[in-house]
């Protein structure tokens, strides 16, 4: 009997209304795991190299994680892959909230979706029994309304429901899936598989616990883990006070505070991630008027504190922690007065804040707010998004749009009426948005003129809130990781953080390997990407790694009972991670097809600011990359030679 995971996947026939399960082995585990190392892996084999992914060809899978259910902490998020009709290669989103565990109590690791229903359906995940339900009603309604008409048709609240808005119905290629009424799936554009499918909402319904092998073992580890977790040092909570005073001095001095897992856990706890605001925005983080401006300058930190921490929780009507989470850094929040009274929904994170605060030089936090509830309900990704507007309001200042392409509205950065506006526009698809909600990269190759050079994205997808010029890390992550512009895999601060070293013999040995502070840097920076396939194939949040000496190990081993150490698990991450990229290869994806350019790689450098006159040497990042990972430098996947290492050549023969 299988362990910690259930052992069975589904493949659900969307044209023919047929569904078959699959039980691969637990050998198949034992290489994948679940979340999306299971999902590359059955994707792969089953996806024809070269499908659309509008197509009703293409599949689309719902994973849960290896710990999902099992008891252990923060383990309660779900992943959505497929290939990307935003970047053309593999996507994948991940999301929190409790769909992950209702789906794997329903008794599937994954679901996976491929066909095209006549009409728009919603499909039901039961206990063993998976049924069609008609949802032509349903279409033109937002993920918030249909969550809520779903759970008041089948007469049951405790139900999940992972479902597209207008944008997703609308194809937009920067549209996500939304569960838990607001929280979104938002990257790689996957909400427009969903919508190409007639597929308004998948519905979890499952109550069949997951079994775990040493179910004393998962009590004991947590309850040394939550003694450990609960603590708080005098020193972070006095940092967290005085933080917005420290980034000033950090902005003019240099000198950063260590970034420590107790302290990114005191700002959280207090603030979640939009504590980060203002210190983002003053050292460099934060990327400004798109890409272009100086935090401490163009974007001061009085517009900064009106969208952070203290700000930001005057509106917060009360916490929330997603299913088997300790730290509840979500919360809902709540406008009591002014343009937007009524507006009620989940707080915006620091990403959202960023790309339509900092990136934009917009303050007004109740339109931030609204703007966050608007693509939220409509399912549209706020990272990319906010890229979309802040191309357009450069292309409007540059003089290659003009008022005749924007239906009359005057695009100007900081401008709350004209965001807005052109929000609604590119979640409507109606004039100039609809060309934006398609993202960055498809506006420019429309519209030409010059406009590449302001939008900013690597591979088609638009970059995240966190500077590839302060962290290089991050230049490596957006152009390197199989679904590029992504900041939620490593960094070289994430490395310190996650204390990757100390966690794997095999990453200390990788990071003494490199001749150079910087060599070792990037070697590091990959042993933490293979970590956090780890995470990610174990539906864990990123945060709880973030927050903590996360005990990944110890809990992996007493859910499934396979005594496995450390390093053999870093190789099973390192497998995953190869898998997503050989995946890119397949579908015709090369180096160049991802490389960053201009202003994210410090060209021109800025001339003044924290990270003034900083440029990065992509050349020799990538090469350093490459030499620890076996990888090709035109394709930029792995190897045959790799591939065999791996044991995953026969997934594309």
């Amino acid at each position: 009997m299988s362990a910690g995971y259930i052992g069975k996947y589904c493949i659900v026939d969307l044209t023919n209304r047929k569904t078959e399960a699959i039980e691969p082995g637990d050998a198949f585990y034992r290489k994948y795991l679940s979340g999306y190392g299971l999902g590359a892996a059955v994707i792969t084999m089953r996806q024809k190299a070269g499908v659309d992914p509008l197509s009703p060809d293409s599949y689309l899978g719902f994973c849960s994680g290896l710990l999902t259910d099992t008891g252990a902490f923060f383990s309660g998020r779900f992943m959505v892959v497929g290939k990307s009709p935003l970047t053309g290669g593999w996507g994948d989103a991940n999301c929190g909230g409790f769909f992950s565990q209702k789906l794997k109590r329903a008794g599937y690791d994954a679901v996976f979706f491929t066909g095209k229903s006549d009409n728009p359906v919603y499909v039901i995940i039961g206990e063993n029994e998976i049924s069609f339900k008609d949802a032509r009603s349903l279409w033109g309604k937002d993920a918030v309304e249909t969550e809520e008409l779903i759970k008041e048709e089948l007469g049951d609240k405790k139900i999940q429901v992972a479902c597209i808005g207008m944008s997703g119905e609308k194809l937009s290629l920067i549209s996500g899936i939304v569960n838990d009424a607001g929280r979104i799936a938002a990257r790689s554009g996957l909400g427009a598989v969903m919508g190409s499918k007639n597929l308004k909402a998948v519905v979890a319904t499952g109550n069949i616990k997951t079994a775990v092998h040493d179910a004393d073992a998962m009590k004991t580890i947590n309850k040394n883990y939550l003694k450990e977790y609960k603590k708080s040092k005098a020193q972070d909570r006095l940092t967290v006070k005085i933080m917005n005073f420290l980034s000033q001095v950090i902005a003019r001095t240099g000198v950063a505070v260590p970034a420590e897992p107790s302290l990114v856990r005191e700002v959280y706890k207090k603030y979640g991630t939009s504590g980060l605001t203002v210190y983002s925005a003053m050292t460099g983080d934060m990327p400004i008027k798109n890409w272009g401006g100086v935090g401490f300058t163009d974007y001061t930190i009085e517009s900064a504190a009106k969208n952070s921490d203290e700000a930001v929780v005057a509106y917060q009507k009360k916490r929330y922690a997603c299913q088997a989470c300790p730290l509840g850094c979500g919360g809902i929040i709540d406008i009591k007065k002014g343009k937007y009274q009524g507006t009620e929904g989940h707080k915006p994170e620091y990403e959202t804040l960023g790309a339509f605060g900092g990136l934009l030089l917009h303050d007004d936090l109740d339109t931030i707010i609204e703007i966050n509830e608007l693509c939220n309900r409509a399912g549209i990704d706020t990272i990319s998004t906010g890229g979309a507007v802040a191309y357009a309001i450069e292309c409007f200042e540059n003089g290659i749009l003009t008022e005749s392409d924007t239906d009359g509205l005057a695009l100007k950065w900081g401008d709350t009426s004209s965001i807005l506006k052109l929000t609604e526009m590119i979640i409507e698809r109606k004039g100039i948005g609809d060309l934006l909600a398609d993202g960055v990269k498809v506006a420019a190759a429309k519209i030409g003129k010059g406009s590449e050079q302001y939008a900013i994205h690597a591979g088609g997808q638009e970059l995240p809130m966190h500077d590839s010029r302060l962290d290089q890390g991050f230049a490596i992550a957006y152009q390197h990781e199989p679904t590029p512009g992504r900041h939620t895999i490593s960094s070289y601060l994430y490395s310190g953080v996650f204390g990757t070293k100390k966690k794997f013999p095999a990453a200390k040995k990788m990071y003494k390997s490199g001749k150079g502070k910087d060599a070792k840097k990037i070697r590091l920076y990959a042993a933490t990407s293979f970590y956090t396939q780890i995470i990610n194939g174990s539906g864990v949040c990123i945060f709880g790694a973030l927050t903590s000496n996360y005990p990944m190990v110890e809990y992996l081993n007493a859910a499934t009972g396979w005594n496995l150490d450390a390093d053999d698990y870093l190789k099973i991450g390192e497998r995953i991670l190869n898998i997503r990229k050989a995946f890119n290869v397949r579908e015709g994806i090369l180096v160049e097809d991802q490389k960053l350019s201009g202003r994210p790689l410090g060209n021109p450098p800025l001339p003044k600011g924290p990270i003034k006159g900083i440029t990065v040497d992509n050349e020799k990042l990538t090469g350093e990359l490459f030499a620890i990972t076996g990888w090709d430098r035109i394709t930029g996947g792995p190897t045959p030679e790799k591939m065999k290492e791996l044991q995953i050549d026969d997934l594309f023969s």
